[in-house]
């Protein structure tokens, strides 16, 4: 329980609350970079794939 408290104390103080949100938007962002970038992978593999077998 007291770690749960303690991460409730940091998401109440308003000092810590906005560098909170604003770490966590730097996270989702990342993923969804990371998302685009992985899409585009396997986009990239299969076309190989296929010219490796069309070749």
């Amino acid at each position: 329980m007291n770690i749960i408290e303690r991460i409730g104390k940091i998401l109440s103080d308003r000092s810590t609350n906005p560098r909170f949100i604003s770490s966590l938007r730097k996270v989702k962002e990342a993923d969804r970079v990371t998302e685009s970038i992985n899409k585009q992978l396997k986009e990239l593999d299969k076309k190989m794939r296929r010219q490796t077998v069309n070749s």
